[in-house]
């Protein structure tokens, strides 16, 4: 079902942009892109659950820092709208949280997570200084996590795909008619997953994910 969804927004997405660029619809030239990107994502892992070989619930929360490359494809619809899909690949990322707990943590749950994204975003650019065009962007799509947890006597891994949002803010550079520049600030809302522990006899882990990230990108537009 989830393959279906993702299939469908993908499929929404790419329409979208060939009625947009079509002859009747843009009022100007449009122009394709490609662009490479690469960046910092602070991520955050809630984690939830419950441990039945405490008995216990499963808690708190932590941070951790990875690079994160990503491309992009997508079209100028207008001077001032963009259309994009972007791919990017987030890990390994470890998180340190909770498990046993009488008063004080004595036992932890390491969590590595891998993310991949696929977004379908829109981007505003309503405003143009000579080279520089400040902009925002909204997006959705789908990430897939690839999870493993361990808290030396129980653990879980497992595959999860969730529906994904993000929004962003920046500044892009041009350089030539082709070549621009672009610095930016994105939150990724990547969705929640659910592992059984010990294939489900000790509980499960839970988890929601998101992230702050700073990406550099560079653009190449036919």
């Amino acid at each position: 079902m989830k393959k279906v969804a993702l299939a469908g927004i993908i499929g929404l997405c790419l329409a979208m942009i060939f009625f947009c660029s079509s002859p009747t619809f843009a009022s100007d030239k449009v122009k394709f892109y490609v662009e490479g990107e690469v960046g910092s994502s602070f991520a955050n892992l809630d984690s939830g659950g419950f441990n039945t070989a405490g008995p216990h619930p499963n808690t708190g929360d932590d941070w951790d820092v990875t690079v994160v490359p990503g491309a992009h494809v997508g079209a100028e619809l207008f001077r001032f709208l963009r259309a994009d899909l972007g791919f990017n690949y987030r890990g390994i990322l470890n998180f340190k949280t909770n498990s046993y707990q009488p008063p004080i943590p004595t036992f932890f749950y390491k969590t590595d997570l891998r993310a991949y994204s696929l977004m379908f975003s829109l981007y505003l650019e309503p405003l143009h200084y000579k080279n520089w065009t400040p902009y925002i962007g909204a997006g959705v799509g789908s990430t897939w996590m690839d999870i493993s947890t361990d808290d030396t006597v129980v653990h879980g891994s497992g595959l999860e795909t969730n529906f994904s949002w993000q929004a962003e803010a920046g500044i892009e550079y041009a350089l030539s008619e082709h070549f621009t520049l672009r610095l930016g600030y994105r939150y990724i809302d990547m969705g929640s997953f659910n592992i059984p522990l010990d294939g489900g006899i000790n509980g499960n882990f839970k988890g929601d994910v998101a992230a702050h990230e700073v990406v550099f990108g560079v653009r190449y537009s036919f």
